[in-house]
């Protein structure tokens, strides 16, 4: 079973969630440059993968140990709780490139 679910970005995506996503890659960019981690964190990665359309179970988890605040632990949980509901509705899909 893999660590991940596919979703199709340019169904579930809107242009707020797209600001929203920008905005907390900026957050986690600030906190690695604070904390002195390597930009290419696994935090990063998983939330770059939102933008090809997976959504890893392990986000959430890895974004509350990461030391962001809580506005941007609550931005991340807004944009997992929407794509998560809209894979209840139509199932795994797959964003195309």
């Amino acid at each position: 079973m893999s660590n991940y679910k596919n979703f199709n970005r340019h169904e579930v995506y809107t242009s707020e969630m797209m600001g929203l996503q920008s905005k907390i890659m900026r957050k986690i960019d600030e906190a690695a440059f604070e904390q002195k981690k390597s930009f290419s964190n696994s935090l990063s990665n998983m939330m770059y993968g939102l933008y090809d359309g997976y959504l890893y179970s392990d986000l959430l988890p890895e974004a509350e140990t990461f030391g962001l605040d809580q506005d941007t632990i609550n931005g991340i949980k807004g944009l997992i709780k929407a794509i998560e509901m809209h894979i209840a509705l139509y199932g795994e899909t797959q964003t195309q490139h």
